[in-house]
Protein backbone atom coordinates (compact mmCIF):
# COMPACT_ATOMS: atom_id res chain seq x y z
CA UNK A 1 0.00 0.00 0.00
CA UNK A 2 1.64 3.23 -1.10
CA UNK A 3 1.14 6.82 -0.03
CA UNK A 4 -1.02 7.48 -3.10
CA UNK A 5 -3.64 5.09 -1.73
CA UNK A 6 -4.04 7.08 1.51
CA UNK A 7 -6.92 9.56 1.64
CA UNK A 8 -6.24 13.27 2.11
CA UNK A 9 -7.79 12.95 5.58
CA UNK A 10 -5.38 10.16 6.55
CA UNK A 11 -2.39 12.09 5.23
CA UNK A 12 -3.36 15.33 6.99
CA UNK A 13 -3.98 13.35 10.18
CA UNK A 14 -0.52 11.79 9.91
CA UNK A 15 1.03 15.26 9.59
CA UNK A 16 -1.05 16.64 12.45
CA UNK A 17 0.16 13.90 14.79
CA UNK A 18 3.73 14.23 13.49
CA UNK A 19 3.78 17.95 14.32
CA UNK A 20 2.25 17.22 17.74
CA UNK A 21 5.25 14.95 18.40
CA UNK A 22 8.06 16.73 16.55
CA UNK A 23 6.95 20.29 15.83
CA UNK A 24 7.13 23.42 17.96
CA UNK A 25 4.90 23.37 21.01
CA UNK A 26 2.65 26.14 19.67
CA UNK A 27 2.63 25.00 16.04
CA UNK A 28 -1.17 25.19 15.65
CA UNK A 29 -1.24 28.81 16.83
CA UNK A 30 1.18 29.79 14.05
CA UNK A 31 -1.20 28.81 11.24
CA UNK A 32 -3.50 31.41 9.70
CA UNK A 33 -6.37 29.34 8.31
CA UNK A 34 -7.52 32.06 5.92
CA UNK A 35 -4.11 31.89 4.19
CA UNK A 36 -3.68 28.12 4.29
CA UNK A 37 -2.68 26.74 0.87
CA UNK A 38 -0.90 23.38 0.81
CA UNK A 39 0.78 24.13 -2.55
CA UNK A 40 2.34 27.46 -1.57
CA UNK A 41 5.67 27.48 0.29
CA UNK A 42 4.76 30.53 2.39
CA UNK A 43 1.19 29.52 3.18
CA UNK A 44 1.35 25.73 3.54
CA UNK A 45 1.38 24.13 6.98
CA UNK A 46 5.17 23.87 7.25
CA UNK A 47 5.72 27.28 5.66
CA UNK A 48 3.52 28.96 8.25
CA UNK A 49 4.69 26.96 11.25
CA UNK A 50 8.36 27.62 10.55
CA UNK A 51 8.17 31.13 9.05
CA UNK A 52 8.85 32.64 12.49
CA UNK A 53 12.41 31.37 12.26
CA UNK A 54 13.41 34.56 10.41
CA UNK A 55 13.65 32.99 6.98
CA UNK A 56 11.81 34.03 3.85
CA UNK A 57 10.90 30.43 3.17
CA UNK A 58 9.75 28.63 6.33
CA UNK A 59 8.99 25.53 4.27
CA UNK A 60 12.66 25.00 3.36
CA UNK A 61 13.71 25.55 6.96
CA UNK A 62 11.12 23.00 8.11
CA UNK A 63 12.47 20.37 5.72
CA UNK A 64 15.88 20.63 7.34
CA UNK A 65 14.60 21.09 10.91
CA UNK A 66 12.33 18.03 10.66
CA UNK A 67 14.98 15.98 8.86
CA UNK A 68 13.13 15.79 5.55
CA UNK A 69 16.14 17.27 3.73
CA UNK A 70 17.43 13.79 2.91
CA UNK A 71 14.37 13.26 0.70
CA UNK A 72 14.80 16.05 -1.84
CA UNK A 73 14.53 13.51 -4.67
CA UNK A 74 11.48 11.75 -3.22
CA UNK A 75 8.40 13.42 -1.78
CA UNK A 76 6.89 10.23 -0.35
CA UNK A 77 7.43 11.24 3.28
CA UNK A 78 6.06 14.73 2.65
CA UNK A 79 3.01 13.27 0.88
CA UNK A 80 2.52 10.69 3.66
CA UNK A 81 2.34 13.47 6.24
CA UNK A 82 0.08 15.66 4.10
CA UNK A 83 2.71 18.38 3.77
CA UNK A 84 2.81 17.99 -0.01
CA UNK A 85 0.00 17.22 -2.43
CA UNK A 86 -0.11 14.51 -5.07
CA UNK A 87 -1.07 17.09 -7.70
CA UNK A 88 -3.39 19.95 -8.56
CA UNK A 89 -6.57 17.90 -8.15
CA UNK A 90 -5.43 16.70 -4.69
CA UNK A 91 -4.41 20.10 -3.33
CA UNK A 92 -7.80 21.70 -2.49
CA UNK A 93 -9.00 18.54 -0.73
CA UNK A 94 -5.76 18.24 1.26
CA UNK A 95 -5.95 21.91 2.27
CA UNK A 96 -9.58 21.36 3.36
CA UNK A 97 -8.59 18.27 5.40
CA UNK A 98 -5.91 20.29 7.23
CA UNK A 99 -8.35 23.14 7.83
CA UNK A 100 -10.92 20.71 9.26
CA UNK A 101 -8.36 19.24 11.68
CA UNK A 102 -7.11 22.65 12.77
CA UNK A 103 -10.64 23.91 13.38
CA UNK A 104 -11.39 20.83 15.47
CA UNK A 105 -14.15 19.71 13.11
CA UNK A 106 -12.47 16.32 12.76
CA UNK A 107 -10.12 14.46 15.07
CA UNK A 108 -6.82 12.98 13.96
CA UNK A 109 -6.80 9.23 13.47
CA UNK A 110 -5.43 7.25 16.42
CA UNK A 111 -2.49 6.03 14.35
CA UNK A 112 -1.20 6.49 10.82
CA UNK A 113 -2.44 3.94 8.31
CA UNK A 114 0.21 2.58 5.99
CA UNK A 115 0.28 -1.21 5.85
CA UNK A 116 -2.31 -3.96 5.96
CA UNK A 117 -2.65 -5.63 9.33
CA UNK A 118 -2.05 -9.05 7.76
CA UNK A 119 1.40 -9.15 9.34
CA UNK A 120 -0.06 -9.01 12.87
CA UNK A 121 -1.07 -12.37 14.32
CA UNK A 122 -4.05 -12.95 16.56
CA UNK A 123 -3.31 -12.01 20.16
CA UNK A 124 -0.72 -9.39 19.20
CA UNK A 125 -1.08 -5.67 19.80
CA UNK A 126 -1.33 -4.42 16.21
CA UNK A 127 -0.92 -0.76 17.20
CA UNK A 128 1.15 1.04 14.63
CA UNK A 129 4.44 2.21 16.10
CA UNK A 130 6.87 4.90 15.03
CA UNK A 131 10.10 3.42 13.73
CA UNK A 132 11.58 6.31 11.77
CA UNK A 133 9.81 7.94 8.86
CA UNK A 134 7.14 7.14 7.93
CA UNK A 135 5.36 5.08 10.56
CA UNK A 136 5.18 1.74 8.89
CA UNK A 137 5.33 -1.10 11.37
CA UNK A 138 2.71 -2.61 13.64
CA UNK A 139 3.55 -3.57 17.20
CA UNK A 140 3.66 -7.35 17.58
CA UNK A 141 3.89 -7.55 21.38
CA UNK A 142 1.19 -9.70 23.01
CA UNK A 143 -2.03 -7.95 24.02
CA UNK A 144 -2.67 -7.63 27.72
CA UNK A 145 -5.58 -9.54 29.21
CA UNK A 146 -8.85 -7.76 28.35
CA UNK A 147 -6.85 -5.09 26.47
CA UNK A 148 -7.12 -3.86 22.90
CA UNK A 149 -3.35 -3.27 22.66
CA UNK A 150 -0.22 -4.31 24.55
CA UNK A 151 0.07 -2.68 28.00
CA UNK A 152 2.46 0.02 26.71
CA UNK A 153 0.26 1.11 23.82
CA UNK A 154 -2.89 0.81 25.93
CA UNK A 155 -1.32 3.30 28.36
CA UNK A 156 -0.10 5.56 25.53
CA UNK A 157 -3.55 5.59 23.96
CA UNK A 158 -5.18 6.49 27.27
CA UNK A 159 -2.67 9.29 27.94
CA UNK A 160 -3.17 10.73 24.46
CA UNK A 161 -6.95 10.48 24.21
CA UNK A 162 -8.05 10.34 27.86
CA UNK A 163 -10.09 7.19 27.31
CA UNK A 164 -9.58 3.50 26.74
CA UNK A 165 -9.58 2.26 23.14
Amino acid sequence: MGVASLSVEQRASNGFEFLNLCGPENWRERIHLDLLDIDHGHFCVLGQVYSDEGLDEGYEYALVELDFDRNWDSNDDLVFYGFYSLGNEDSPALTAAWRSLLLGETEPAKAPVVNDEDQVKEGQCGYQSAYGLPWSEYCTFPKGEDMTFCPGHERDYYEQYGRRP
